[in-house]
């Protein structure tokens, strides 16, 4: 199975909005579903509805998965930290300071998820924003080096900031300021995506969709220039054993009813999360999609690693009128990536 990294230089900043009906909230990653979404408008422009469904949708057989667009500075990609307990090596007398120093960790390099997949210990005090980001010594002196200064201190490669908007009442000549969050990038940063090309046929399909999504845009506030990025195309080092029982997942999965009991076995440890939003398609309309729930990023769930968990979600709303011109779904497959058993 071909898989390949593909990076996301913005061009702007991003606003990837997660609740409430207005523009406030941003995330700082896309997830899955939400690329899903936005690469079927492509898709659809590309190649026509039709293929679409035959070449893209086909519920139960993915031609393509695809993780979370996360977060990438100079050669170092980061991830959700995972769901995993600490590598026999970090436990004992170092457990205390080593939960102290993990507390505010959101994302692990992928030097550090290759140790902690492999039940290794690995460094906790080289960090980045504020300790929320943990890397590696060698990574950080990658990076030292990339910007050409001595320290990482205050050094940030994606901030959220807020931007000033006016609501304009006409109808009682009333104004009302209120921000809205987006995500900016240091140039040097960005968002980067793993693929597994389950149907080689459409694998250049893929990436001319992901190339002309970088020109539609992502996310929220598009006709101010919101969501724009340039694409490149790199070679995917292995990670994780794909032949292991249990896995993490770098996309949020929505399980089949009948796959919840192999899924959440002893060693599962997982967190779900909400996944909603208003329908943004070829066709516009006023309604929100159906809410499910989805296991996190970063959930450590028991089963096959090579094997295709989750579904194609239909999220069409009920009863709505008219009704609306096809269906809606959401994207809820796995990206697994296998834990091999720790030596205890």
């Amino acid at each position: 199975m071909q898989e390949e990294i593909i990076y996301l230089h913005p061009r702007s900043a991003f606003h990837l909005g997660e609740r409430g009906i207005g523009l406030e909230e941003t995330a700082e990653f896309i997830h899955a579903d939400t690329l899903h979404a936005a690469l079927s408008v492509a898709w659809a422009t590309l190649y026509g509805r039709e293929r679409l469904e035959q070449d893209f949708l086909r519920p139960g057989d993915p031609p393509v998965l695809f993780s979370s667009a996360l977060p990438f500075a100079g050669p170092v990609r980061f991830y959700p930290r995972p769901f995993l307990p600490l590598p026999p090596g970090m436990t004992g007398h170092q457990d205390m300071r080593t939960l102290r120093a993990l507390k505010d960790v959101a994302y692990v390099s992928e030097g550090i998820l290759r140790l902690h997949l492999e039940g290794q210990a690995y460094p906790v005090d080289t960090t980045l924003h504020q300790g929320r980001v943990l890397l590696l010594p060698e990574e950080a002196e990658s990076l030292k080096d990339l910007l050409r200064r001595r320290s990482l201190e205050n050094v940030a490669f994606w901030a959220i900031t807020r931007a000033p908007r006016v609501a304009v009442d006409v109808a009682r000549f009333h104004s009302n300021i209120w921000h809205f969050g987006r995500i900016t990038f240091h140039q040097h940063a960005g968002f980067f995506l793993r693929v597994r090309y389950r149907d080689e046929r459409v694998a250049n399909m893929f990436r001319a969709a992901v190339r002309l999504l970088g020109d539609m845009g992502i996310g929220g506030d598009r006709s101010s220039g919101h969501g724009l990025f340039d694409v490149t195309f790199d070679t995917a080092p292995p990670l994780g054993n794909i032949r292991a029982e249990r896995f993490i997942t770098l996309s949020p999965l929505y399980p089949k009813r009948e796959e919840i009991p192999n899924l959440v076995g002893e060693d599962a440890r997982y967190q779900w999360i909400t996944r909603r939003g208003w329908i943004g398609s070829m066709a516009a309309t006023p309604y929100r999609r159906r809410t499910v729930t989805m296991f996190a990023e970063g959930s450590l769930l028991t089963g096959q690693a090579d094997h295709v968990w989750g579904d194609l979600v239909d999220v069409t709303p009920l009863e709505v009128s008219p009704p609306l011109p096809h269906r809606i779904y959401r994207y809820g497959y796995a990206f697994p990536i296998g834990v091999p058993p720790w030596e205890q």
